[in-house]
């Protein structure tokens, strides 16, 4: 974490926008001095001499008033229209173009003065603490616009959840303490996926339709489809969202006997993936019938209770009864099912939803303290 007097830092998003902004904090009397010679507001007051939350218009890269030269850094031959405003005695915010090479430009005369290039979340760490900072952090790696208003509602939760755990321990009330934690703890996976897809993994045999099913579940074709067995020999992933949660549907090798040095490398991959999937669909082509490999498969991955897809409903059944009586039949070329399936992934990815006062614990570091209090390895808060 950077540590010396001056910071900057981008607080919009990557990428181009209209505007960008740039946020230095620190010792803005050394800063004031130090673009002197490259920042000059239309009133022609120093950034030092402007009031706090008063907006000045200016130009950087002006270097001497009229000369359109950067004074200092990249050495672009145009002056960049800018608006800045001193938002508190050490940090002020500087607002530009939102293309990128504004902001590179801007970042690197900012370094040339002596501020630190970072990221804005170190600087709101430094600034309001650990447990705001990831809350923001968490906030802006929000999945969906769903996940997001979950993670909005855990405002300060967390800090004042650990506290509580704190003065219980302290109090001497550790079972009550390691209770409580277990009780936010039932929601870590919940909270982790509020900023990461849930994996939702096909498998079957080769030309059962799992890349068509991608296709039709996402509504594009993002996967190679192909009628020739072994055309996949590698994990495919494509990115949707289903009732508002994130997905990440991978489509893997088909499961069969090979000796194809690429193919069985490919199965291999595709098993590993499917050991780490929080789903897991099982694909049989019903209009082909049972073949070996199909029960084994079924056998194979019994313990991870797979939803069981009887795929291409749209053709002749001559599976009849030898179906498993839980499949869900689903055409991708008719779409037929699809909703139906839809509905069966996010029943078991989410079968509840926390209480609305849950304290939802959403970074790793939020789980290891929570853990600490729920196995009574956290000692008394101090000061």
């Amino acid at each position: 974490m950077p540590s010396r007097s001056l910071t900057a830092a981008v607080w919009t998003p990557s990428g181009r926008g209209a505007v960008a902004t740039i946020r230095v904090r620190g010792d803005l009397a050394t800063l004031s001095v130090g673009i002197a010679g490259i920042f000059q507001t239309a009133s022609g007051r120093s950034l030092s001499e402007t009031p706090q939350q008063r907006i000045c218009f200016g130009q950087w890269g002006c270097g001497e008033v009229g000369s359109g030269q950067w004074a200092v850094g990249s050495g672009a031959s145009a002056a960049e229209d800018v608006v800045v405003c001193r938002t508190g005695p050490d940090a002020c915010e500087i607002h530009c173009h939102g293309g990128d090479a504004a902001v590179r430009r801007i970042l690197s005369d900012l370094e040339s003065v002596g501020c630190v290039v970072t990221e804005w979340y170190w600087q709101l760490e430094t600034e309001r603490g650990v447990y705001e900072y990831e809350h923001a952090y968490a906030l802006s790696q929000a999945t969906t616009l769903r996940a997001a208003g979950w993670i909005a509602a855990q405002a300060g939760r967390m800090e004042r959840a650990i506290t509580e755990l704190s003065e219980l321990v302290a109090n001497g009330l550790r079972e009550q303490a390691t209770a409580r934690a277990n009780e936010m703890l039932a929601w870590a996976s919940f909270g982790r996926h509020l900023t990461r897809p849930w994996k939702v993994v096909l498998a079957g045999r080769p030309n059962v339709g799992k890349s068509s099913l991608i296709n039709a579940l996402v509504g594009f074709e993002r996967s190679i489809v192909f009628d020739e067995p072994g055309t996949t020999r590698d994990v495919v992933t494509a990115d949707t969202v289903l009732d508002g949660w994130a997905i990440r549907l991978s489509d893997t090798a088909g499961q069969r006997g090979s000796t194809d040095e690429l193919e069985v490398a490919g199965i291999a991959r595709a098993r590993d993936a499917l050991v780490s999937a929080n789903v897991r669909l099982l694909l049989i082509d019903v209009s082909q019938p049972p073949h070996d490999d199909d029960w084994q498969l079924l056998a194979e991955w019994e313990w991870s209770d797979p939803i069981v897809v009887a795929h291409k409903a749209d053709l002749p059944d001559v599976w009849g009864e030898a179906l498993p009586t839980k499949a869900i039949r689903v055409s991708s070329l008719q779409r037929m099912g699809l909703k139906e399936l839809s509905s069966a992934i996010v029943t078991r990815l989410v079968p509840q939803l926390p209480p609305e006062e849950t304290v939802i614990p959403l970074t790793e570091k939020q789980v290891h303290e929570l853990q600490k209090h729920a196995f009574g390895l956290a000692g008394p808060q101090t000061t």
